[in-house]
């Protein structure tokens, strides 16, 4: 539990805003927590000093403590969920939970039937008869999520994906020792081990990660686009947007470099509060940044640049700084079989950029704040 209490707080130091994939994390994280606090709870009041009178509260500790038992599992599977960018369907959500729930009915039965553990009049704690019951549901989790993640294994850095692949074995391998061996109890503490090892591992994917506005940086965005390139497409195709801030230079001459960092702070947050979601949202160096969506349609492509030309409007309609800001687009969707390669797209997505900018000065488009140029 000090583990667990030094990671967390090495965690929130790093972090500010939290996505999704770090909410799973602090998820798996408060799980483990709850469920040695737990054991330590039912250790104490249930083997080490045993009470008639705690007879019903150690009943429902452990209740509790066996249907936290899957909690890890679902906040495993979860994590994997959000690290790869896929979308938490309700259908995907409801069968992860089976065996979550079916665990909850079990244990909480178990007060009364004694199936999964048993509690004597003298308020002592001991396994009961259908205990396999609950190993075999927690293994479900431990089994089939590795599988999971080898489906999806082209869909992660290399380095996460191992580390997500091995994470779940220390878990296993302490569950299967402690169930041979009765008292002997290091399965949650073989998770904080290994939660401390994804800490150490995905904090060092923040190489990915821009240092000032918190979005992904380059690299990751070209990684994204070669991915989402020789994917072969079956429906609408992935959109790309490379977006300029029209006359940065003015605002660090005018205004200091202070200035100019918190513009480009400003549009980043705009930027991920304006896309839909599954949106990769990246700083592609200096003033310019870059989206790739999923699957989409020219007209939701003009939606999207409409809801940022507002969105903008307001922003500097609002006088947080003191230039208004105006940016200019290039936009094109990522089709393999139009481009030779990659970095053929990329160039021809700077081009539209720049077609953009130059369009940004002509006197119809002065009162524009977003300029865009679809590459066609």
């Amino acid at each position: 539990m000090l583990i667990l209490l030094v990671l967390l707080y090495f965690f929130l130091k790093q972090h500010g805003k939290l996505e999704q994939a770090d909410r799973m994390f602090l998820a798996l994280w408060a799980s483990n927590f709850a469920l040695l606090a737990l054991e330590l709870s039912v250790d104490m009041l249930g083997i080490y000093h045993p009470r008639s009178e705690l007879g019903p509260l150690l009943s429902f500790l452990t209740a509790i403590f066996y249907t936290m038992n899957a909690a890890p599992g679902v906040f495993y599977f979860l994590f994997i969920q959000h690290m790869i960018g896929k979308h938490v369907s309700k259908r995907f959500l409801a069968l992860l939970m089976v065996p979550f729930i079916f665990l909850a009915v079990l244990s909480f039965a178990s007060i009364w039937t004694g199936w999964v553990f048993v509690i004597d009049e003298l308020s002592r704690y001991s396994r009961g008869p259908s205990f396999f019951l609950t190993v075999i549901n927690n293994y479900t989790y431990l089994f089939f999520g590795p599988l999971y993640l080898l489906y999806h294994r082209d869909q992660l850095q290399r380095k996460i994906y191992s580390t997500l692949l091995v994470f779940p074995f220390p878990v296993a391998i302490a569950g299967f020792l402690q169930i041979l061996f009765y008292g002997v109890e290091v399965l949650w503490i073989s998770l904080s081990i290994s939660l401390l090892i994804l800490f150490f591992n995905v904090e060092s994917n923040q190489i990915n990660r821009d240092y000032l506005t918190g979005l992904f940086n380059r690299r990751y965005f070209q990684r994204m686009a070669a991915l989402a390139f020789s994917k072969k497409k079956s429906g609408k195709a992935p959109w790309a947007f490379l977006l300029d801030i029209n006359g940065f230079k003015a605002i660090n001459d005018s205004h200091g470099h202070a200035a100019g960092d918190e513009a480009l702070v400003h549009i980043a947050r705009l930027l991920e509060h304006t896309v839909p979601k599954h949106t990769i949202v990246c700083r592609y160096g200096g003033d310019e940044f870059a989206i790739l969506t999923p699957g989409f349609t020219e007209s939701q492509a003009c939606q999207l640049l409409d809801h940022l030309e507002q969105k903008l409007g307001e922003f500097n309609a609002s006088g947080q700084i003191a230039d208004a800001i105006t940016v200019s687009v290039g936009c094109a969707p990522l089709l393999k079989e139009d481009y030779e390669n990659l970095d053929g797209f990329l160039q021809q997505l700077d081009v539209s950029m720049y077609k953009a900018k130059q369009a940004s000065k002509n006197s119809d488009t002065l009162t524009h704040s977003v300029v865009f140029h679809v590459c066609k």
